[in-house]
Formats: structure tokens, C-alpha cells, sequence
């Protein structure tokens, strides 16, 4: 495939950090090694499943008839992109 070759054959690499600073669209590909995974953290992406941005949990309040609030038992994510 092209693209393979073009990415095994391109010597320009940058660091991670460098990601932010890009301003025209482009596929980039992130090559990595996970040292140590901490299992008392989410170590997955959430990501939209129309623009990939980051998935954020909230939690859903409500009114209780007695006037208090209280939160719903299920999650709800939300898109952290405010264009989305």
C-alpha cells in the first residue's frame, strides 16, 4: 500500500508534544511503548464517534418531588468539543 510506504520510508519524526502546534489537517500516526499501565485509572480513549474529540462523564441531576436533588444511577457522556 502507498500510504505504508510512505510512512515506513519518511524520516521526519517529531515529539508528542508537537501535536497541538499542527495547523492544517492531517493523518498522523503516534508510535509508543507502554511502560506500566495504573489499573485504578481509565487508561482508554472516549472519543466522538463524529469528530474524535474527548468524551467527558457527567453526571445527570434531578428534581426529586420532595424538592432536593439527586443524581442518576446511569453515565452520560458528552462530546467535549462545544462545535460538536
Amino acid at each position: 500500500c502507498f500510504v505504508e510506504d510512505e510512512f515506513l520510508n519518511n524520516d521526519v519524526f517529531s515529539p508528542i508534544a508537537y501535536l497541538g502546534s499542527i495547523i492544517e489537517p492531517k493523518k498522523v500516526v503516534i508510535v509508543g511503548t507502554i511502560v506500566a499501565i495504573v489499573s485504578d485509572k481509565m487508561w482508554y480513549y472516549d472519543g466522538c464517534n463524529h469528530c474524535k474529540s474527548k468524551l467527558e462523564q457527567k453526571f445527570e441531576t434531578y428534581d426529586k418531588e420532595d424538592g432536593t436533588s439527586d443524581v442518576r444511577d446511569e453515565k452520560v457522556y458528552q462530546c467535549s468539543n462545544k462545535d460538536c
